[in-house]
């Protein structure tokens, strides 16, 4: 081989082994830029500026909750056959749960006197979450070094906290005692505000779900005529002290200091990440995962990034237009431009598959399915102002004898401004009945005001519910007629009986 021939082949090589090394400097560099500019802009990187801070003792309300929840008893019917709360029979139509003179569902009928005995057993436990009045926050002490995958061992026994909250408040309804239904609602209200400070997906995600039961819950003692109006004032006081926005955004900032935190980490220890692929061959599994770790993590990581801060804006933005419609537009436009389309129009964001292997990249359901989040906490702030304009209405007509003409006659004794619908930013629509009821509404998620019209806008398989994404509006329901009730399980008892004489598989 001639000189110039081995210079060209050791250039080649040169070539060969720096390329790697350029292109692992070059993808460093550019992710702890873009580091650099959220820094730049304020956003808290660092752990230690997204812990939310320590609750004060006095304040904590786990201590004086934390051996009931540790020791709840699975009552049988809260698992099989809770009384449920504001149970839709028609897409605008909802049966009063304590009026009934059993609780009932498609896994069996138990009597009230069945569900007294075992919230009698639970009576202790009962008075405990009371305390939660007087200690407004839950600080459960969670380590956050962990990561994304930090335990959450509080969640399910909160959840079923709430679930004998709320059966101990209809039980009470059912009885003539409204004002200790009063207070079972608003003990599971505690639990909604206490769990504010904790910015992890999954406990916002169990606020939510509590709220939509208190939503229910607060419907069912709206129909007690014996309701009053002090007790009315307590509970529109604690809605109006809730928020989800700012929780939404606390915890989108700390999803994204933990996913730095976590790819860092598996950066340092890969065979952590890669040891359940147990399928691929030695070599497959030391190659993918050197390509991860020297090359691949970094776009990873800045993609992640970028997402996460496409959806804090989102909030921001939100926040100030209260409107879900400008926050999906804004994340819409700004993962358009990262190349994330929604998964139906294509998919380009980054993700491999290698037959049965998969590993943890960004791609566009994933960004997508993170805006659920936001869409959820709009779609909350919304019940929470159905809710309060709905008690304030009450409140009204307590007072006066009739309803409001308008939203506004309730200014500013029973509210200081008319509630937003945060679907469209505009004001929730709101209109009196000859019959002596009113319509109360949300355009709901498409932003079209279709005149208070709860069907959906295609197929409602999964059956009625007063937040269904897929109705036209979201409409405070009216008590459902006898007849209503009647027909609804008439109908229920059909389908069940259809599926009981379809073949099982096998």
């Amino acid at each position: 081989m001639s000189r110039q021939g081995k210079i060209s082949v050791a250039i080649g090589i040169a070539l060969v082994i720096l390329f790697p090394v350029f292109r692992h400097y070059q993808l460093r560099f550019a992710l702890a830029s873009y580091i650099a500019e959220l820094k730049a802009k304020g956003e808290p990187m660092d752990l230690a500026q997204a812990i939310p801070p320590p609750v004060p003792p006095e304040q904590n309300g786990v201590p004086f909750i934390i051996s009931s929840i540790t020791n709840l008893d699975h009552m049988s019917i809260l698992m099989t056959n809770p009384p449920e709360a504001m149970r839709m029979v028609a897409p605008d139509r909802a049966m009063i749960g304590w009026q009934q003179p059993d609780i009932r569902s498609s896994d069996g009928t138990n009597t009230w006197k069945h569900l007294a005995r075992e919230l009698a057993a639970e009576k202790s436990k009962l008075d405990s979450f009371q305390s939660l009045s007087n200690h407004p926050l839950l600080d459960f002490n969670l380590d956050y070094k962990q990561g994304l995958f930090l335990p959450l061992p509080h969640l399910m026994p909160l959840r079923q906290a709430e679930n004998l909250l709320s059966a101990s408040a209809l039980y009470n309804l059912h009885q003539g005692d409204v004002h200790d239904a009063c207070r079972d609602l608003r003990t599971i209200l505690a639990l909604v505000k206490g769990l504010s400070g904790e910015p992890i997906q999954y406990s916002q995600g169990l606020r939510v779900a509590i709220t939509h039961v208190s939503a229910a819950v607060t419907w069912e003692i709206l129909q007690d005529p014996d309701v009053s109006e002090s007790d009315l004032e307590k509970l529109q006081q604690d809605w109006q002290s809730l928020d989800f926005i700012k929780a939404a955004e606390r915890t989108y900032l700390m999803t994204q200091v933990l996913t730095v935190r976590s790819l860092e980490h598996y950066r340092q220890n890969p065979d952590e990440q890669w040891q359940y692929v147990m399928s691929r061959g030695r070599i497959d599994k030391i190659l993918f995962k050197n390509l991860w770790r020297w090359f691949w993590s970094y776009a990873d990581e800045k993609r992640a990034l970028q997402i996460y801060q496409v959806l804090i804006e989102a909030t921001r933005t939100a926040e100030m237009s209260r409107s879900y419609q400008s926050a999906k537009w804004a994340t819409t436009t700004n993962f358009a431009r990262l190349g994330l389309e929604k998964p139906n129009t294509g998919e380009k964001g980054i993700r491999i598959d290698v037959d049965e292997f998969e590993m943890l990249w960004i791609y566009s359901e994933d960004a997508h399915d993170s805006f659920d989040l936001l869409r959820d906490a709009l779609a909350t702030e919304t019940a929470r102002n159905a809710v309060i304009t709905a008690i304030a209405i009450k409140r009204y007509e307590l007072q006066h004898q009739h309803l409001p003409g308008t939203l506004e006659e309730l200014m500013p004794v029973f509210l200081k401004t008319v509630p937003i619908d945060w679907m469209d930013g505009k004001a929730l629509r709101y209109h009196p009945k000859a019959d002596g009821t009113f319509l109360l509404y949300s355009v709901g998620e498409n932003g079209r005001d279709d005149g208070g019209n709860p069907s959906p806008n295609q197929d409602w398989a999964s059956g009625f519910y007063w937040l269904n994404p897929y109705a036209l509006d979201l409409v405070w329901p009216q008590p459902a007629t006898p007849e209503k009730i009647q027909k609804y399980y008439a109908d229920q008892a059909r389908k069940h009986a259809n599926q009981a004489r379809k073949p099982k598989r096998r």
